[in-house]
């Protein structure tokens, strides 16, 4: 959904600082480029934020992350078949989070306050609990002729123990927004919903077991940090030679081919 424009150092040898998030109108009912394709269809909004400028650019250093530091203590088993790769675990992370519920008083809790969330006063107040994670994906995935919709909420699994969710939330008037632009998340890009621990955007400068910095990071691939629903590979921001890659060298699905080690 968004192309990185600025990069350097973290975890695995970058860090984004700045971010485009789509236009106003922009449909999620088809497969295109700077966008995703969800089933429920719609389009989105672009929030309006202050860390966002005029063209449309996230600036990371701006906004504000989820501030506090929790530790947890996460439970993560992978097993393989001939076809398939399950992740069986507790859904929390093996890295720090930020401190859910968000706190009053800082400075991202005024836009989780002004979001409903069933069961809660508002988003704010949603917690990081374990919860029966349980998923299972090809092991052997195969390119299809035509795109496909992504018709649930967990788009793919992180090697450190969370899972990716779409990249879409709604905001307080139940438009779809994209998640990295409206709100605040925690220096590991996450946050939970329904109690469970997820990622958006460039999480990967926390996976420090699945993404170990290399002295020459900066010219290598990046790592494997997890798996997309559909069985592919999930991998840093960096491509042949250490490139970094953007929304022009990807296709319809925000993907691409090519030999790794």
């Amino acid at each position: 959904m968004r192309a990185a424009t600025d990069a350097r150092g973290g975890g695995d040898g970058s860090l984004i600082t700045r971010l485009h998030t789509p236009p106003t109108g922009t449909s999620i009912a088809s497969p295109a480029r700077n966008t995703l394709y969800a089933c429920q269809g719609g389009t989105l909004t672009r929030p309006d934020r202050p860390w966002i400028d005029a063209y449309g650019v996230i600036d990371v250093l701006k906004r504000p992350f989820v501030s506090g530091t929790m530790h947890w203590r996460s439970n993560l088993r992978v097993t393989t078949t001939a076809t398939k790769r399950r992740f069986k675990g507790n859904g929390l992370p093996d890295h720090p989070t930020g401190h859910f519920p968000v706190q009053k008083g800082t400075p991202a809790y005024k836009y989780y306050a002004e979001i409903p969330a069933h069961g809660y006063p508002n988003a704010a107040a949603i917690p990081i609990k374990p919860w029966n994670l349980d998923v299972t994906v090809p092991r052997n995935p195969t390119v299809e002729a035509t795109p496909t919709c992504i018709d649930q909420l967990t788009t793919g699994m992180a090697l450190a123990g969370g899972t990716f969710h779409l990249e879409v939330a709604t905001d307080a008037e139940d438009r779809p927004v994209d998640p990295d632009a409206a709100l605040p998340l925690d220096r590991c890009w996450g946050h939970p919903y329904a109690t469970q621990y997820h990622y958006h955007g460039p999480s990967q400068t926390c996976f420090g077991k699945a993404s170990r910095r290399p002295a020459n990071a900066r010219t290598r691939h990046s790592p494997l940090v997890g798996y997309a629903i559909d069985g592919f590979g999930i991998y840093g921001p960096r491509g042949e030679d250490g490139e970094i890659v953007r929304n022009r060298d990807l296709d319809v699905c925000h993907g691409h081919t090519h030999a790794i080690m």
